[in-house]
């Protein structure tokens, strides 16, 4: 599948003013992209996230490196990788005076965007965010949530081969943040558009992404499919028992039984660290658990989450960083 996003070593410094030491915000970045899959760029606030997204839209420009977006040079064809994107900010400054239907009409002219396809298109993208019934309303009287799905509107509205979008979800309501995702899915998988999500929202980018490459300090110091990065955790003993409800007796039950070094409580949840001979204890506790009268929900292994994996490797990336020094 061809790439839409090649970039290699990208880098961005800021001078610093009145003698103050230069920023790296983003520092020899290499990236690619596929067409049709969805990126996400996740990391703290000031990993530089936003920045290499800006280089690679074209709206700032790289100190260092390269980049191809969608087969074209980001320093000699610019024009040409701004019509093939869209670009979705998180705190959209909306046109307040025009409708919703006379906002995306603006923009698809703007993106030459043939006359007769524009209807088209508005019905497509506003029924998609669920805001067709207020296609004629001013934007002023739309609500945050509102605004955001015009914002992500705004940018497809053209058809664009690449996406970048910036907390898509930010200030949505469930449903709302549901039909986004959905939204997103069937462009990338109907339309083979490729999308690249910032955010720090970590089930956010499990939930839309193929593909996450997790950012520090300006660097990309580790990528990959949302289940890969988990399988870099090294393996925990514990399991989870989830009980309609959790008594003294029960904890103290499964405490007992040989081989098990520890059990906590997380609310209705046994957590039973087993270091070894686990097929063998875990059936002992079940066996105590339903002698005691316990109502076992549910019982498995304690695997590690998305969370786990992202504290993990900023974890080891510091420690690495530490042992470079």
């Amino acid at each position: 599948m061809s790439l839409v996003i090649e970039a290699k070593g990208l880098t961005r410094v800021y001078r610093g003013a009145r003698r103050r030491a230069a920023i790296r915000a983003v520092d020899r970045v290499d990236l690619e992209v596929a067409q049709g899959e969805t990126l996400g760029l996740l990391g703290p606030n000031g990993a530089g996230k936003t920045t290499t997204v800006r280089m690679l839209a074209c709206i700032l420009r790289p100190t260092d490196g390269t980049a191809r977006i969608a087969g074209h040079d980001i320093y000699e064809r610019r024009r040409e990788i701004r019509a093939a994107c869209g670009f979705s900010m998180e705190s959209p400054g909306l046109y307040e005076r025009l409708t919703a239907r006379e906002y995306l009409t603006f923009f698809a002219r703007l993106y030459d965007v043939a006359e007769g396809e524009i209807p088209v298109r508005l019905e497509e993208q506003l029924r998609a965010a669920l805001l067709w019934d207020r296609r004629d309303d001013l934007l002023a009287t739309f609500s945050k949530g509102m605004r955001q799905k015009m914002n992500i509107a705004r940018a497809l509205v053209h058809h664009p081969q690449l996406v970048f979008l910036d907390e898509p979800t930010s200030g949505l309501d469930v449903e709302a943040a549901t039909t986004v995702r959905e939204h997103i899915r069937d462009m990338s998988r109907e339309a083979e558009t490729t999308f690249v999500i910032c955010t720090h929202n970590l089930s956010e980018a499990e939930r839309l992404s193929d593909r996450i490459a997790l950012m520090k300090a300006g660097r990309i110091v580790a990528s990959g499919a949302p289940e890969e990065l988990k399988r870099r955790v090294p393996h925990t003993d514990a399991f989870r028992i989830n009980l309609r409800q959790v008594l003294p007796h029960q904890r103290e039950a499964v405490a007992s039984v040989p081989g098990v070094a520890a059990v906590e409580v997380e609310d209705n949840v046994l957590v039973v660290h087993i270091p070894a001979a686990r097929e063998q204890v875990t059936r002992e506790i079940l066996r105590r658990l339903a002698e005691s009268g316990a109502d076992v929900i549910s019982f498995g292994r304690d695997d590690p989450s998305l969370e786990d994996a992202y504290l993990h490797l900023l974890r080891q990336d510091a420690e690495q960083e530490e042992g470079d020094r």
